[in-house]
């Protein structure tokens, strides 16, 4: 169901477009600078997302001292306001700047993958410039898809979509995906899913992060075994003021046991995957998300 503009709404798309075409008029390296002061302001001034940060972090790593966390925090409130600005810098972005800004490892795993028929999944996260990835293998001439959320005002969300879909990949919204998804996999495509945040109750299956119990969404997993199509681990990193995209070897299907305990099985897996490309670049992940409150009625 569409939702109808509000004055309030306009307002806010109004600002918006108003920051895009500010990160629009700067250079590449300029939007890595005004990304990395924003960040340091953000930092500054938003004492509950700091604090929710260094929970995280503490969390994820017990052994590190309150000065490792702290340095940590910052890092990495830097590095999202960059991604901000450079994702904001996007509408004016050509296919050929993209492309000589990113680099593909492990490109031939996900050949592999589609050589089977099945299309391919592909298990992402919020690391590194996550808006990058898919635009960059839709640049490359993949038939990419991403599923996704929608954004809380429309004006906006119908602007990311164009932006998200503008070298040729589509977006899948992640409400009734199923069929979408399903369709897309028959026809060769690669389908995304970022795995990396709490899911509610209904959608979750207790998993493991870092060691602690999580809620993660079972969706991609059960979508995996039903289409029979390998999942795909691809992860971004920023290495200076360019990108790495490694993408790894599909992970093997759980076959023994119950449809619940194979959706668990392979959930774990994907949660592990996520762990191991977070612990190579910690300063890039989107530690300001509760990722480890379970919702009411999950036991870990």
């Amino acid at each position: 169901m569409r939702v109808r503009p509000t004055q309030a709404h306009r307002g806010q798309y109004g600002a918006f477009r108003l920051l895009e075409g500010a990160a629009a008029r700067l250079s590449w390296e300029g939007r890595c600078r005004a990304g990395a002061w924003l960040g340091r302001a953000w930092h500054a001034l938003d004492a509950r997302h700091r604090r929710v940060a260094r929970e995280n972090v503490r969390r994820a790593f017990p052994q590190w001292t309150e000065g490792e966390v702290a340095a940590l925090v910052r890092r990495n409130f830097e590095h999202l306001g960059t991604t901000a600005v450079e994702s904001l810098g996007l509408a004016r972005t050509g296919r050929a700047e993209l492309l000589a800004r990113c680099r593909f490892e492990g490109l031939e795993h996900l050949d592999e993958a589609l050589a089977g028929g099945r299309g391919a999944l592909t298990l992402t996260a919020h690391l590194g410039n996550w808006e990058l990835a898919g635009l960059c293998l839709a640049a490359r001439g993949y038939r990419f898809c991403a599923v996704g959320r929608r954004q809380a005002n429309p004006l906006i969300d119908g602007r990311v979509t164009r932006l998200r879909e503008s070298f040729g990949g589509t977006l899948i919204h992640h409400r009734h995906a199923v069929r979408p998804v399903l369709r897309a996999l028959k026809e060769g495509a690669v389908v995304a899913f970022l795995m990396d945040q709490r899911a509610s109750s209904r959608e979750a299956v207790v998993s493991r992060f870092f060691g602690q119990p999580v809620a993660t969404n079972q969706g991609l997993a059960l979508l995996a075994l039903k289409s029979g199509a390998p999942v795909v681990p691809g992860f971004g990193e920023r290495v200076g003021e360019r990108h790495v995209i490694r993408l790894y070897p599909a992970l093997a299907s759980p076959v023994e046991g119950s449809r619940e305990e194979r959706v668990r099985e392979y959930t774990e897996a994907f949660d592990a995957a996520i762990e191991g490309a977070v612990r190579r670049r910690p300063e890039q992940w989107f530690w300001v998300h509760r990722r480890w409150r379970l919702p009411g009625g999950l036991a870990p």
